[in-house]
């Protein structure tokens, strides 16, 4: 945190008051995960959507609200964004991998939209089990 004191001007993004926040010139509250409407992908390449489970607090905002107003405030360009859908779309448009999906197009499980070689030990370790007959599934 001492050597982020020494910025010039430092803007802070988190769900949480913490010791980076403390020394930022401007802090700009976040929405936690289960307050958040959107997508990730995950380390093995899954495509999620993700739902809120309840409404953020106070003036949080979702990473994307802040990173369209941040833009808009710096170049003064109107972001023409309002919905978690139209930035999906964009994405959809720009990122090939997204081509021809939409939030309600994801599913319930999921969809694999790309291939990595991260193992996930967990995710190995019941592989193993199953195969060895340990566990069904």
């Amino acid at each position: 945190a001492a050597e982020l004191a020494k910025l010039d001007f430092h803007v802070h993004s988190h769900i949480l008051a913490n010791p980076t926040a403390q020394v930022a010139d401007l802090v700009l509250p976040a929405s936690a995960f289960a307050e958040k409407r959107g997508s990730m992908v995950n380390l093995s390449g899954r495509l999620q959507r993700l739902n809120a489970a309840c409404t953020p607090p106070g003036q949080a905002h979702d990473d994307w609200e802040i990173l369209r107003d941040l833009i808009q405030a710096i170049t003064g360009e109107k972001q023409d964004l309002a919905m978690i859908e139209q930035v999906f779309k964009q994405l959809s448009l720009e990122v090939k991998e997204f081509e021809n999906l939409t939030l309600s197009k994801i599913g319930d499980q999921g969809t694999v939209i790309t291939t990595t070689d991260h193992k996930i030990p967990l995710l190995e370790n019941e592989r193993a089990r199953k195969a060895a007959g340990t566990i069904n599934g």
